[in-house]
């Protein structure tokens, strides 16, 4: 027989018609609007695997939100693999972990080549003073590297 389940939102919601200091505030979780930034990151012969790259800083109490968050793959850097974790600071790979970005396209943070999610998609994180900067760390670049460009889009909710 199929059950009824509920996300945590729902539950929160219910917990709050019986108390109204439970209550989740909707317009700020659900309704928030969302904010676009847009990073363009020129790619040199001279990168390698391993480089960190500065994106942006958010304010501080920022939400990114991996699942809205995308890379343009504008030229062909790599003859090889390219694959990109964005994150900050404290963790490195925190928003996407992974992501295959040897050709051209449209490559959202979520897409994953492994079993590996971003820990940013299931455990939602405030920036703070020290993780607000986003950065992109170029995991592997490997074969024939040539100069690109990428776009980083990253979806976040300023609260």
């Amino acid at each position: 027989m199929a059950k009824t389940t509920m996300s945590e939102e729902r539950a929160l919601q219910l917990a709050g018609e019986a108390n109204f200091n439970s209550r989740i505030d909707d317009k700020r979780i659900i309704e928030g609007a969302v904010q676009y930034a847009r990073c363009v990151v020129p790619l040199t012969t001279d990168n390698a695997a391993t480089d960190v790259i500065d994106l942006i800083e958010l304010p501080v109490g920022a939400t990114v939100l991996p699942e809205l968050s995308f890379i343009l793959v504008t030229d062909d850097a790599t003859s090889g693999s390219l694959t990109i974790d964005i994150g900050d600071s404290v963790d490195g790979d925190r928003y996407a972990d992974g992501i295959d970005c040897s050709a051209e396209g449209r490559v959202y943070f979520t897409a994953v080549a492994s079993t590996t999610v971003p820990a940013g998609l299931h455990n939602r994180h405030k920036t703070t003073d020290t993780t607000r900067l986003i950065r992109a760390t170029l995991a592997t670049f490997t074969a024939t590297i040539e100069a690109g460009e990428l776009i980083v889009v990253i979806a976040y909710k300023s609260l």
